[in-house]
């Protein structure tokens, strides 16, 4: 049997090796779910105190005879009037029996709740901790103090960063585990093609 003359066939290339994950990259995840849950837990950590003074009534009253409250020494509370009511001044808070001035303020004025027929006007941060009695001046008609809910938008956020995460994590998770997978296959298909190639004649 005559061999034709002339070139061989061209042999089919398998194309370039498959880049395949190296098994490190799962690593990416892991490290992302435990950042978003050290994040969590560290915001937490932080506005606990906050979070609790926060989960407080709103208290109303008379600001010139007097609004009895519950307070925590260091924690902030919104000052509201009524829309058409004047802001208030020379605030001070009895407690004990000792009269002790407070310094309104516009401290977290952005995360201050809307309220119905009122209009935030104040902040003020507790001087002392226990039942007192907050009087003020300058203003007309009921005072209503509420806490500060400011920690439970900070909360919040952290929430949302860790469900980020956590999905970011999964799909990087799934992202690796399919071109690994990819790769895997694309090696064995090359691998049995190169055990099919026919021989070329000499």
């Amino acid at each position: 049997m005559n061999v034709p003359d002339g070139p061989a066939p061209p042999v089919p290339s398998c194309g370039p090796p498959p880049v395949r994950p190296a098994a490190g990259w799962y690593a990416v995840p892991v490290a992302l779910v435990v950042l978003a849950a050290a994040g969590l837990l560290t915001a937490l950590a932080l506005t606990r105190d906050d979070a609790g003074a926060a989960a407080g009534p709103a208290v109303t009253g008379d600001a010139a005879a007097g609004l009895p409250v519950r307070l925590e020494e260091g924690r902030t509370y919104f000052l509201y009037v009524r829309r058409d009511g004047s802001t208030p001044f020379g605030c001070a808070v009895v407690h004990d029996g000792r009269r002790s001035p407070v310094r309104l303020t516009r401290k977290d004025s952005w995360s201050a709740d809307e309220r119905p027929g009122r209009r935030y006007t104040a902040s003020l941060t507790a001087p002392v901790s226990g039942a007192a009695v907050l009087t003020c001046r300058g203003t007309d008609g009921p005072l209503l103090m509420a806490p500060d809910g400011t920690a439970d938008f900070y909360v919040g956020l952290a929430f949302l960063g860790a469900l980020a995460a956590c999905v970011a994590a999964a799909a990087g998770f799934v992202l690796t585990l399919t071109r690994r997978s990819r790769a895997d296959q694309r090696a064995r298909l090359g691998a049995a093609g190169r055990d099919r190639r026919p021989a070329v004649p000499s």
